[in-house]
């Protein structure tokens, strides 16, 4: 098996692949640079991802959109489900999810999950189905350790933290485009965490733009504390105009937490108890602006 270990917002996973997969390794050591580790330590409570890839299989390819999975929808279904099966032990509470050419097992609150990848008729997307479950699976695990993985840019604005929020085109990878890259700690999908009475945003390797761009050995230890919400409004006029807590929690656990719709019942009311103690604690702002770096001035 060979091993591939990754450091996001503190938390460590290491993910283990057959011989096969292990050809996709290089790839994702590109895609996560900055949040890799050479080994584990003692005091790493890592979670793992065994990751296969059995090309003389060849399945029904998956929607670009990630889907729970289950035995009751059909039988191609059950049949992905069954290949799976014969690794990693499944039961009625595990989350299945689908994505291209793969599929991601969980049994959640476990420390190990499990991502079958197989071949298709067509186009496969192996890099990219892995790439996408890899990303529910950290936003699952983030919310099990309390943090949560926010639709979001998250900016150091003299040396303060800011969480952008806004759904696709709003906005959020512009405005990161207006400060340093130094101080852009993600501009889509940005971990906030509250710790020792502080609500904190990290660094994560999920990203819009730059994918692959090299980063830092340390950029996953980037953090700030954060200090502002803001909701980005596209508008003819530049304002920064508070907003009441209540409004800034239903839209973003309407919209902005990723993976949200996957969660299973548990980990839905700790996130939304999280959201309320965030929107409670943090002051929310909309924010009207242009596509001109007009609104630093407002911060």
């Amino acid at each position: 098996m060979k091993e591939l270990v990754l450091v996001i917002a503190g938390t460590t996973m290491m993910i283990k692949a057959d011989q096969e997969a292990g050809l996709l390794l290089p790839p994702l050591r590109d895609l996560f640079s900055g949040f890799l580790k050479k080994k584990l330590s003692h005091n790493d409570n890592a979670v793992t991802i065994n990751l296969y890839y059995e090309y003389s299989v060849a399945l029904r390819k998956f929607k670009a959109e990630p889907i729970i999975l289950s035995t009751n929808k059909d039988r191609e279904t059950t049949r992905i489900i069954n290949h799976i099966a014969r690794r990693y032990p499944i039961s009625e509470k595990t989350l299945l999810v689908g994505f291209l050419n793969g599929v991601l097992a969980y049994n959640v609150h476990s420390r190990e999950a499990h991502i079958f990848l197989f071949r298709s008729k067509g186009k496969n997307l192996l890099i990219g189905s892995l790439y996408k479950l890899l990303f529910v699976f950290t936003a699952i695990v983030m919310a099990q350790q309390k943090k949560l993985l926010v639709h979001g840019a998250g900016l150091l604005i003299k040396s303060q933290g800011n969480l952008f929020i806004g759904a696709s085109g709003a906005g959020k990878t512009t405005v990161a485009g207006y400060v340093q890259k130094e101080d852009v700690l993600s501009d889509d999908a940005t971990v906030v965490e509250k710790k020792g009475g502080l609500f904190r945003i990290y660094s994560s390797p999920f990203s819009q733009v730059d994918i692959g761009e090299k980063k830092g050995a340390n950029h996953h230890l980037k953090k700030a504390v954060l200090k502002r919400i803001i909701f980005l409004k596209k508008g003819e006029s530049l304002a920064l105009k508070p907003r009441d807590r209540h409004s800034a929690l239903a839209e973003l656990l309407s919209l902005h937490i990723h993976s949200f719709a996957l969660m299973d019942r548990e980990l839905k009311t700790s996130a939304f108890n999280f959201c309320c103690d965030l929107c409670a604690s943090i002051p929310s702002f909309d924010l009207h602006f242009q596509k001109n770096d007009g609104f630093l001035s407002l911060l």
